[in-house]
């Protein structure tokens, strides 16, 4: 009999729930699980695509869909034998073992929340998650001791929300720094409004990455305010700088979307003006996409096909610009990395401020951690 297989979509929370699950289903023969994303209409299309590549591959094995999709799209099984919505998340997480699954990953990513209780209009994720939950603070302290001490040296902070995480977010690191050494931590993304003082000030520690992840989603407060976002373009810029006076090195990454109804062509060269102003180093581009029982939806002013992907194309190009620039600026310089897969004699690796680093493979394994001169792909080993 086969053993079990797991197929993750979409974010990083998922990530963390298909490992717990894992770690639970460790011991099934001849099922498939699909732990689904619905986020965007390509986002289904690959769940359909992934189900139907599971069904074909391993006919006879018993198929398992759980995840977004499910709660998004209530009776549409996609042909699996079963489907589980994301509460079904949480009674397998009440049973994952003590200890952290040691094979999956080079890095562990801990999910500390779940669920969102904004109500963006183009969002769908929230009515699939449900309202924000949070986990308690002795549990994942132990996580991140238990992982530390099974070898791994980073520890992603996840969730669907993570900024609301009750207590205060910036309390949460500072106690799982703690718990956490000698493992580095890095955040996985943040609304803007949750970055505050106490937060920036934490990046001062040296096992803090020096990476934020931003979604800015548009530089225009007209349509930051039509997407019924929490902030405005002001606080996005306070909170990039109120970390950078702290880390002047800051990595910064973010989700930018185009194409969101009523978005002008003054709202799109604002977005583009807002993002060389800050200076991001990877970017996330949609095109905005209806996703049905949004608010968003009965808006009838969407920008036509065809300029939303011109748009696309044009902030991708700005991103790959912007992302050159920030590799330029660190070549020579010194970088911790995480080695993370292997592949045709060299060995890929995530660095703290989130640069991809390669290298030849002879004598480095997924998971160790090496200090080594970052080195533009231009000037990599072939």
């Amino acid at each position: 009999m086969a053993p079990p297989r797991f197929i993750n979509l979409g974010c990083r929370t998922n990530a963390a729930e298909t490992d717990e699950l894992a770690s639970v289903l460790q011991d099934a023969e001849n099922v498939v699980v699909v732990n689904s994303c619905t986020v965007t209409r390509a986002a289904d299309r690959e769940t359909r695509k992934a189900v139907a590549r599971a069904r074909r591959e391993q006919p006879e094995a018993a198929l398992l869909l759980m995840g977004c999709y499910v709660d998004a799209h209530p009776g549409d099984s996609l042909g699996a034998d079963l489907v589980a919505p994301n509460r079904w998340k949480q009674a397998v997480e009440n049973e994952a073992p003590e200890e952290p699954p040691g094979t999956r990953r080079s890095r562990y990513v801990l999910k500390v929340q779940d669920g969102c209780d904004n109500r963006c209009t183009f969002c769908i994720v929230w009515q699939a998650r449900g309202r924000s939950i949070s986990r308690v603070l002795p549990y994942l302290e132990q996580r991140a001791r238990r992982a530390a001490e099974a070898g791994y040296r980073e520890i992603v902070l996840t969730g669907i929300d993570l900024g609301s995480y009750r207590g205060g977010l910036a309390a949460l690191v500072a106690r799982l720094l703690d718990a956490a050494a000698p493992a580095r931590i890095r955040l996985s993304s943040i609304d803007p409004s949750h970055v505050d003082a106490d937060l920036a000030r934490l990046f001062e520690h040296p096992r803090l990455c020096p990476h934020l992840h931003l979604p800015l989603q548009s530089g225009s407060d007209g349509v930051l305010a039509r997407m019924r976002r929490r902030y405005d373009l002001g606080t996005f810029e306070r909170a990039v700088a109120m970390v950078r006076q702290v880390q002047p090195d800051l990595a910064l990454t973010g989700d930018v979307m185009v194409g969101f109804p009523g978005e002008t062509e003054a709202d799109f060269e604002a977005t583009l003006a807002a993002i060389e102003r800050a200076g991001f180093m990877d970017l996330h581009v949609f095109r905005y996409s209806p996703r049905p029982r949004t608010a968003a939806v009965r808006y009838s002013d969407a920008a036509p096909v065809a300029v939303a992907r011109d748009r696309s194309r044009c902030t991708i190009e700005l991103g790959k610009r912007l992302h050159a620039q920030y590799e330029g600026s660190w070549a020579g310089r010194e970088v911790d990395a995480i080695w993370d897969r292997e592949r045709d004699g060299l060995i890929r690796g995530v660095a703290e401020n989130y640069l991809t680093v390669t290298a030849p493979a002879a004598g480095r394994r997924p998971g160790e951690l090496e200090r080594l001169p970052f080195r533009p792909p231009s000037v990599r080993e072939p």
